[in-house]
């Protein structure tokens, strides 16, 4: 009887010790997993200042303009203008989202691609503030805070999208966004360039070597379900790091 005792309590130690190893080789290495994550670099968010041209080199106006206030800079008057850590730009000029804003955009409607189209929005500058960018489809991307450095390119192709309404509606403008970010379709991508690294400024503008068409936009019903038509909506935006 003793000596079955002694076999039992070896085989079930032993048993235990096997299991205790394998959990040992199986669990999660918090000082491995640490250093793993410690190797992906983190993209830094880089506030901005915004600096909405009107007229190009020639004097010709654009399609996108300022509000006549000066720069939009992030956290001043409302204003959101970063490259947040996802590599993008975000530039709201209404942070509240719903107050009226205190800075705002204006657009020129009034260059469709197609003459017969006579539709123009209305959208209310108190009801005016929202551009995002991101990666198309059909384009790689850098994040914005890492181009020409580190031997990445200084320019790349991007979407960006831009929304406005009034009391009742909303409009969604979008440069090869969503619905329109299609092989061959006819708006532009918007062209993202790293103009100096010290100080830090880029330039967006929907025209570049990368971008077989210029400066065409689609405007779309706020959900985006009715499309009103292309428009030539030139513009050009200088993005400096605060």
């Amino acid at each position: 009887m003793e000596i079955r005792r002694r076999r039992t309590f070896v085989l079930i130690t032993s048993l235990v010790l096997a299991t205790a190893c394998e959990e040992a080789a199986t669990a999660p290495q918090p000082i491995a997993a640490t250093l793993a994550m410690a190797r992906v670099p983190a993209i830094p968010t880089v506030s901005l200042t915004v600096t909405v041209s009107n007229v190009d080199g020639l004097g010709t106006s654009y399609g996108i303009q300022d509000d006549g206030k000066g720069a939009y800079v992030d956290g001043s008057q409302d204003v959101q203008a970063v490259l947040d850590n996802s590599g993008t730009f975000a530039f709201n000029t209404e942070t509240g989202m719903h107050r009226n804003a205190i800075r705002y955009v204006s657009y020129d409607f009034n260059h469709p691609v197609d003459p017969a189209n006579t539709y123009r929005p209305t959208p209310s500058n108190l009801r005016n503030y929202h551009f995002s960018t991101g990666a198309s489809q059909y384009s790689p991307m850098v994040p914005i805070q890492n181009l020409g450095v580190n031997g990445n390119p200084s320019s790349e192709c991007i979407y960006m999208g831009n929304s406005f309404a009034n009391a009742t509606a909303s409009w969604r403008v979008s440069f090869h966004k969503g619905l329109e970010d299609v092989s061959n379709g006819p708006t532009a991508f918007a062209v993202v360039t790293r103009t100096s690294v010290s100080p830090a400024v880029w330039t967006i503008a929907p025209s570049g070597p990368c971008s077989p068409v210029s400066n065409v936009a689609a405007l779309r019903s706020g959900d985006g379900s009715v499309l009103f038509g292309y428009y030539n909506l030139p513009f050009y935006f200088t993005l400096k790091a605060k």
